[in-house]
């Protein structure tokens, strides 16, 4: 009931919207990385790109894409009470089911459209492969293609293999069927990179996913101070899993261990830590849970604890969607298809970008450094874009100043065009067909000297407008006969 209220209702992520963009790219018929910039690794967008042509263009088209999640939800749930069972008894692996999807961090985030779900979920499947029976040529093989899947998904689960590798080390002595996992995780991988190398887009895979990241890791000043705690937190950690590699359950004392290095290496070596980070940890978590606790009492009030906290963290269970969803129907109205749109990460989602990086937090630090170019007003010129997104602190500050000066609030987006000046001049940046009006409607007078009689092509540069003195300004012609004006903000229609 929860799931099914928090599905319509719970914020969409900005990393949503840039996940489904990409998706997008590939299903309008694009190649990821060298049409479109991302720095995710690409499995979950091409698996979800024909989804999304199903679904069309439609301004709830995240509500549509969220659903699929449910499906890796499940997927996920139901590997943990597999885990459990197998560990422990009937009775943890239930309770550790519900105690996982329930758990605020877990539940939200898997509400969202988001590539981790998948390599989550891939994940736990690995782990019920694993644990299900004798570590035969077939199981590891099996386990190694679910892993590359994962890996395929997203860089992060590279951190679930050192942590998977280092705990079995420690725990298993016969190793003979290692090389079967190796030839099932090199499957997917492999495929991508002959599949991106014969589109053209190798060098586009490796800077996105690579070079990209680690220039940004490169210029996070606080980062030796965990590189340099990693070796001893690690040593200590084996130290103490040494000293208890007799226990009597080999898998219990597996998985502890294992998690035990996947959150060193991820505390210490990753270069930005949120919640769903810690994903391939919580069914652990929840499993080692629920098998300390005895009472109902105990099991209730932590079921109230988690409830009470998604009541908070999910905004109360307020709608919060609708501010995408009516931004994007202004999209849809505002441009047509193949019309450019300068967006911050891809939040038009069906409109193509003039500029190909987006400005999530690793771009913009990475500008502020001069490691990438801000080339944002440029980029709108050469393209003639004339919509953009409405202004906001993720934008840098060079093009913030360009779209400010350039562009006039429609709502959620803009228009190229201007408020004219009191002697009636303005300037146009991007060239095209533009249209003067007023409170009233389209504005009379003369323009650049000859009578103006309806919208004209304007070159860049700068015009002057001889009318009634009155609040006038210059809009980009389509975006007014597609019924915007900057006058209408004040009916709050957007």
């Amino acid at each position: 009931m929860l799931r099914a209220l928090l599905l319509f209702r719970y914020r969409f992520d900005s990393d949503e919207q840039q996940h489904l963009h990409v998706a997008w790219g590939w299903a309008a018929g694009g190649v990821q990385y060298r049409d479109f910039f991302d720095n995710h690794h690409p499995l979950f967008h091409l698996l979800t790109a024909p989804l999304l042509a199903l679904v069309g263009e439609r301004s709830t088209v995240l509500l549509w894409m969220r659903l699929p999640m449910l499906v890796l939800f499940g997927v996920v749930v139901w590997g943990t009470y597999v885990l459990g069972r197998r560990l422990y008894d009937e009775r943890v692996g239930l309770w550790a089911a519900v105690l996982l999807s329930l758990f605020p961090p877990f539940f939200l985030k898997s509400l969202e459209y988001r590539n981790d779900n998948l390599w989550n979920a891939l994940w736990v499947l690995a782990l019920v492969v694993l644990a299900s029976g004798p570590l035969t040529k077939r199981r590891m093989f099996l386990a190694g293609l679910l892993l590359g899947g994962a890996f395929a998904a997203s860089v992060k689960a590279a951190m679930m293999l050192i942590a998977l590798a280092g705990a079995a080390v420690l725990t298993f002595r016969r190793r003979s069927e290692v090389h079967f996992a190796l030839l099932g995780f090199m499957i997917v991988p492999a495929a991508l990179v002959i599949l991106f190398a014969s589109l053209g887009a190798w060098d586009e895979l490796v800077y996105c996913t690579w070079t990209f990241n680690t220039n940004f890791a490169g210029i996070r000043k606080h980062l030796w101070i965990g590189r340099a705690i990693f070796p001893f937190a690690l040593a200590a950690l084996l130290y103490v899993a040494w000293r208890f590699r007799e226990t009597q359950n080999r898998l219990r004392y597996f998985f502890a261990v294992m998690m035990g290095i996947y959150i060193v290496t991820l505390c210490c070596l990753w270069i930005l830590i949120s919640p769903r980070d810690f994903l391939p940890m919580m069914p652990l978590a929840a499993i080692f849970t629920a098998a300390s606790i005895r009472s109902i009492r105990s099991y209730a009030f932590l079921l109230i604890v988690f409830i009470g906290s998604l009541w908070y963290y999910g905004d109360r269970f307020e709608n919060k969607t609708d501010w995408h969803t009516t931004m994007l129907d202004q999209a849809l109205r505002l441009s047509h298809p193949g019309e450019m749109v300068m967006d911050i990460k891809g939040e038009t989602i069906f409109r193509p970008r003039p500029s190909y990086h987006v400005f999530e937090i690793v771009t913009r630090a990475q500008m502020a450094k001069g490691l990438i170019r801000d080339t944002v007003a440029e980029d709108v010129i050469r393209t003639r874009t004339h919509v953009a997104q409405a202004d906001g602190p993720m934008w840098p500050p060079r093009a913030r100043a360009f779209l400010s000066a350039n562009f006039l609030d429609m709502g959620r987006l803009r228009a190229s065009g201007q408020w004219l000046r009191d002697d009636g001049t303005f300037t146009i940046a991007v060239s095209g067909e533009f249209m003067l009006v007023n409170v009233r409607g389209e504005a009379r007078g003369t323009l650049d000297g000859t009578p103006y009689t309806g919208p004209r092509t304007l070159a860049a540069g700068a015009h002057r407008f001889v009318g009634r003195r009155e609040q006038t300004a210059v809009v980009w012609a389509p975006a007014v006969r597609r019924g915007h004006s900057p006058f209408r903000l004040r009916d709050r229609e957007f």
